[in-house]
């Protein structure tokens, strides 16, 4: 069986050192904020599965808010696929459920 504390490890190691926690159903990552204030963020499948459904594409905007966390589209997109990358690793048909629950047909 595998713990918060092995998901956790896994995680830094395979995204970086900003991870505080992981699991299979969340990741909760060090970002900052629009001020460049040091906070924390919850990252669940249904977060990424919101985002994509309703902002990934959106090109009229320069802001993107990913987990209640606003920001620039560039480094918001780039955590989301970071996220998405780690959800499909350790839990591949809890993102795949997310994903339809919003109205996106999963393509992995």
């Amino acid at each position: 069986m595998t713990t918060t504390t092995t998901y956790t490890a896994e995680a830094k190691e395979l995204l970086g050192g900003f991870v505080k926690r992981a699991g299979k159903t969340f990741l909760v990552v060090r970002a900052s904020n629009v001020f460049d204030e040091p906070t924390t963020i919850k990252i669940t499948p249904t977060n990424l599965a919101e985002f994509y459904a309703t902002q990934a594409n959106n090109l009229s905007s320069g802001i993107r808010t990913l987990a209640g966390l606003p920001g620039d589209w560039r480094p918001i997109s780039n955590l989301a696929d970071l996220a998405l990358d780690w959800f499909k690793q350790v839990n591949l048909e809890g993102m795949r459920r997310a994903a339809r629950r919003v109205g996106l047909t999963p393509r992995f």
